[in-house]
């Protein structure tokens, strides 16, 4: 998966279609028509001072739906998701 900054979110996704697609359905919002990709080395804020690698949030979440499979849990592992909001 690739990271995509689309306005403040930054949404982790197969390709820049893929990512495109999501923020319409999930932020409500058409993307702008220039979209960055990201570093997944990319340090970013996470919460209370913080601060983790794109990555890490990406690997943190994707853990999270291995745990839903794992419990039988209908996950799609690939699915897009919007890894962290930039403020």
């Amino acid at each position: 998966m690739e990271a995509y900054r689309i306005g403040d979110h930054i949404v982790a996704a197969d390709s820049e279609e893929d990512a495109r697609h999501f923020y319409r359905e999930e932020v409500g919002q058409e993307a702008p028509p220039q979209i960055e990709t990201l570093s997944v080395s990319l340090e970013v804020p996470a919460g209370e001072g913080e601060r983790a690698t794109v990555r890490d949030l990406m690997n943190k979440i994707i853990d999270e739906r291995c745990a839903w499979l794992r419990m039988g849990v209908p996950c799609e592992l690939h699915w897009p998701f919007i890894v962290t909001r930039l403020k």
